[in-house]
């Protein structure tokens, strides 16, 4: 029997969530998306995760965090480039939260709102 991909897909919000120090400037322009666990394997619900990213207009920086149930385990900066095609990642086992929010890439950085889509892909 053949498995079916199960998708679900955003926008990541406008506006800068963190400066070009790595310092918050408002959390009211991330997203936090509560996810099932990925990559459980032994035929159990949901299989591998993949989350992806694609940008149009202009390159954008945004700041992903992963959750594992304790702690925030991976926190990195992602360059999406407009020029390309999306951006994917398989999500590490266990994680149950994923934030999103767009990053200032040096102070004179003006693009907080070109458009930024997400999708969250399960096997």
């Amino acid at each position: 029997m053949a498995t079916q991909s199960h998708f679900q897909n955003g926008e990541v919000p406008h506006g800068f969530a963190i400066n070009e120090s790595g310092g918050l400037i408002h959390y009211k322009h991330a997203i936090v998306l509560a996810i099932p666990n990925p990559n459980q394997g032994n035929g159990t619900v949901w299989g591998d995760a993949y989350l992806s990213f694609g940008s149009d207009w202009a390159d954008v920086r945004l700041r992903v965090a992963l959750h594992n149930g304790t702690t925030w385990s991976v926190v990195k900066n992602w360059d999406i480039i407009a020029g390309d095609g999306r951006l994917a990642e398989k999500l590490p086992a266990g994680i149950q939260k994923v934030s999103i929010g767009r990053v200032k890439k040096s102070a004179g950085d003006m693009v907080d709102n070109a458009p930024v889509g997400w999708l969250l892909e399960y096997l």
